[in-house]
């Protein structure tokens, strides 16, 4: 006998843990691509044939059955070889009796925008969107489903703004099913899955933006709607692409601050106002004592330094306060 040498066996050892090192990376890359490619439903259109035609087959064979049933018990009476009539009716009657209740299952009414979801023991077969009446399968499991426009207001969720300030806001999503496969073996219930993502949906975007601006041109909630309505779309659709759903239009429709917060918040918004509307006032008082000033010059009327002084300190004093004005001597 042969013997292998320690080096051979090992050199087969290392070599065997390469081809299976390999083999293990290769499965590790392609089964999860396998189970997403398994996961994911992609919608088959089906087009089903009319079911009228089905139906009044059966039917004209149940009845041209019974009329040949009738005849041939009114002549068996006359002579027996018409006894083999009502045996073939009698075929015809149990047949047609057999394929109209095999057959009842398969017949189906779809409306407009509604569409019907075949599932054969396990296995989707298809989805039929087009309106009317057809003959599907008998024994296949289906599932209705509407495709008209869907809408969903959500209460209002309470959000920490960028800031850290409580707000509340609420949203209003437009909705249809674009994939009726996706809707149906996804996920569990695509309605409350739209529900749970619009609400984890406005939250991060409620995260990123202050309520109000801070810097002059800053986009808030208050102020970019557009901008932050598009992004708020774009963030949902994102989060339900797996659900096969279209969303047609998502808009935050309330904003407003927290309730434990909302009366310091107004306080500082009726302080700003206070401030601006000063700052006006000042503004355009200042601007009409100059003018004034301006007009006596060109009307040749002099003031000395120290009546300037007091002019201009009663006007500003008379355009800049709203109490009573009392004279500076």
């Amino acid at each position: 006998m042969e013997r292998t040498s320690i080096n051979e066996v090992e050199e087969n050892n290392n070599m065997g843990g390469e081809i299976n090192t390999s083999s293990k990376v290769s499965e590790n890359n392609l089964v999860p691509n396998q189970v997403n490619d398994i996961n994911q439903s992609q919608e088959k259109i089906l087009h089903l044939t009319d079911a009228r035609k089905k139906r009044c087959i059966v039917l004209l064979i149940f009845f041209i059955s019974l009329i040949v049933l009738a005849v041939s018990i009114g002549l068996t009476t006359t002579n027996p070889i018409f006894a083999i009539g009502i045996v073939i009716s009698a075929i015809g009657i149990f047949y047609a009796m057999i394929i109209g209740c095999c057959c009842s299952g398969g017949f189906i009414t779809i409306a407009p925008n509604e569409a019907v979801v075949y599932q054969y023991y396990g296995r989707y077969l298809g989805t039929v969107k087009d309106n009317g009446y057809f003959f599907g399968y008998p024994m296949a499991k289906i599932f209705r489903m509407s495709l008209k426009s869907n809408q969903y207001n959500g209460n209002k969720l309470k959000v920490n703004e960028r800031d850290g300030n409580p707000v509340e806001l609420g949203i209003v999503v437009q909705w249809k099913i674009g994939d009726t496969a996706k809707a149906i073996f996804d996920v569990e219930n695509y309605q409350s899955f739209i529900t749970a993502q619009a609400e984890a949906a406005i939250r991060y975007v409620g995260c990123k933006y202050p309520y109000e601006p801070i810097i002059p041109g800053e986009i808030s909630l208050r102020s970019g709607h557009e901008i932050i309505n598009k992004e708020l779309k774009k963030e949902l659709e994102r989060r339900i692409a797996v659900s096969g759903i279209i969303i047609e239009d998502a808009r935050i429709t309330e904003i407003s601050y927290g309730a434990e917060v909302a009366k310091m918040m107004l306080q500082k918004q009726a302080s700003n106002a206070t401030v601006f509307a000063k700052d006006a006032i000042v503004k355009g008082a200042t601007n009409a004592v100059m003018k004034s000033l301006d007009e006596f010059e060109k009307n040749g009327i002099e003031l000395s330094d120290d009546e300037k002084a007091n002019y201009i300190i009663e006007m500003m004093n008379t355009l800049c306060t709203s109490s009573t004005i009392h004279k500076i001597v």
